[in-house]
């Protein structure tokens, strides 16, 4: 009886440690935060599952690892649809991202305004068209075919773009747009959506013959991830930590992590979908009848096969009285006569969209302009005062939520005045701007320059603590002073003054500690950084 006992609990044992793997799509980011929320808060653990969770390493196919039994559970695209049409074994768990994050991405100073000036340009995207089919329909609505604009095959190097070695760039909402924003880079986004073209992102997978074996396992694992998800949402300067800590193989930020956890959040709940993972039948069909007209797919699939049948779609129970009818009837008259009414005024109403398109074209780019002159110095396109009264608060608003230390560096060129008295004000304005040039040069990505004042700058290192930050402000007083000189190769010098966030750090106390400093620099000879 006792030998009964014992084999029973190590059973379940056994069961309430049931190893699985889920294989990402992409490497770390807070695009599969969910599945670490649920891992790291317990919910997979306390369904009785170990979830392995892999990163995806290049080359390698998500369906493939689920075919293979390399995985039991894996994250695809809205292409799985096609798949299936192939005959592939699939059921579609959830759908993480009601809109795809997937957007093609210009710069604004490319002369790039419609999607009608691609053509004869360079378009950077993956070769796999099934992947990108939501950007190819976009351009294809607009008459821009792959034979109008020059193909190149996809780096995943931002720096392509930046410096002109592609014109167009396929890119994640989340990703790439905010990196050009801390590089003070204006952009255009070219977004399928908004040309009618809304397909699933992140859609979580596996097998029915991985379903039928391990029903229950399945269920729990759904539950739990969906837990996962809503709690990353929800708490997402905690996520964001976890992920900067131990998920972080690309090396982000924690504000970049932030960031993208906005914009995600956005693209899993929307108007419509308040639940998460919602995969919508006639959404799907739409999905499918695009694969169909790009000539990606031909045969129909049975939707009721590929979604899982506890997703928790919006289901529609439609029972009509008589008194509905009647109130049905009357409706579509209305309707009717609404429609008529568009048919007849169609050109008018032609006219006027592309008149409404040229002013609104018009309105973004001055927009564009405006926010340039508000938010950036027009001498030397550092950040200006303004743009780091908004930062500050915001570094420090951020840094009381979430206990996230950053460094303050406050810095002014000695004898600034005596430059521009010896040689003139043009003079001046050159040291100034190659000034700018040296320490943007020398910070990273997702730090800041201001300048907010004549020859007064600030630098915001994120998430940095007093020890690297002195290294890079003697960096930065050193390259300064090999590299600028002013008319008689006299070397220009900084005096810098440094210090770390600290609790209860207003705007000013932070400001008045590195004043003092610069004010202790300048007393012990100029040139030097106190801290």
């Amino acid at each position: 009886m006792k030998l009964l006992i014992v084999f029973f609990l190590f059973i379940n044992y056994i069961n309430a440690n049931q190893k699985i793997t889920l294989q990402l799509n992409w490497l770390h980011q807070y695009q599969f935060a969910g599945y670490y929320m649920a891992k790291e808060k317990g919910f997979y653990k306390d369904a009785g599952i170990d979830v392995d969770i892999k990163e995806l390493k290049f080359g390698m196919n998500a369906l493939r690892t689920i075919e293979e039994k390399k995985a039991d559970f894996a994250i695809g695209r809205s292409s799985l649809l096609i798949d299936k049409a192939k005959g592939k074994d699939i059921v579609a768990l959830l759908g993480v991202f009601q809109d795809s994050p997937l957007v093609l991405v210009v710069k604004k100073d490319s002369g790039i305004k419609r999607i009608e000036d691609l053509k004869n340009k360079k378009v950077m995207i993956t070769e796999d068209a099934r992947g990108t089919a939501s950007i190819l329909a976009m351009l294809s609505s607009k008459k821009i075919f792959q034979d109008d604009f020059i193909v190149q095959k996809h780096s995943f190097n931002l720096d392509d773009l930046i410096s002109n070695k592609t014109d167009a760039m396929a890119s994640y909402l989340s990703n790439e747009p905010t990196r050009l924003e801390n590089k003070g880079i204006e952009y255009t986004v070219f977004d399928p959506k908004v040309y009618g073209f809304n397909f699933y992102s992140d859609i979580l997978f596996t097998s029915s013959d991985f379903i039928d074996k391990n029903d229950a396992l399945t269920k729990s694992f759904y539950k739990a991830t969906i837990q996962g998800w809503k709690y990353a949402f929800d708490n997402i300067g905690k996520t964001a930590q976890l992920i900067h800590s131990k998920y972080n193989t690309q090396n982000k930020s924690f504000l970049d992590l932030v960031s993208e956890a906005e914009v995600l959040k956005k693209l899993a709940y929307t108007d419509l979908v308040k639940e998460i993972g919602c995969l919508e039948k006639d959404k799907l069909q739409d999905i499918v009848n695009v694969y169909k007209v790009m000539g990606l797919m031909e045969d129909d699939i049975d939707l009721d096969e590929f979604v899982y049948e506890h997703n928790n779609h919006t289901i529609l129970n439609l029972k009509l009285t008589k008194s509905d009818l009647i109130e049905n009837s009357v409706i579509a008259i209305v309707i009717l006569l609404v429609f008529t009414f568009v048919v007849v005024h169609i050109s008018i109403r032609n006219k006027w969209l592309l008149t409404t398109e040229i002013l609104k074209e018009e309105i973004e780019l001055k927009t564009q302009q405006l926010k340039k002159q508000t938010y950036f110095d027009a001498l030397t396109g550092a950040r200006n005062r303004k743009s780091y009264e908004e930062k500050i608060r915001e570094y420090l608003s951020l840094s009381k939520r979430y206990n996230n230390q950053f460094s303050f560096i406050y810095f002014d060129i000695d004898d600034f005045k005596k430059v521009n008295d010896t040689y003139g004000h043009k003079v001046g304005d050159k040291v100034l701007i190659e000034l700018v040039e040296i320490v943007s040069n020398q910070i990273r990505a997702n730090d800041y320059l201001f300048r907010i004042g004549g020859e007064e700058f600030v630098v915001l290192l994120s998430e940095t603590q007093l020890e690297p930050a002195k290294i890079v402000a003697e960096n930065m007083r050193k390259n300064v002073e090999n590299k600028l000189t002013s008319m008689d190769e006299k070397a220009v010098t900084i005096s810098l003054g440094l210090t770390q966030s600290q609790e209860n750090d207003t705007e000013e106390s932070i400001y008045t500690r590195a004043d003092k400093l610069v004010y202790i620099s300048k007393k012990q000879g100029k040139n030097q950084t106190s801290f």
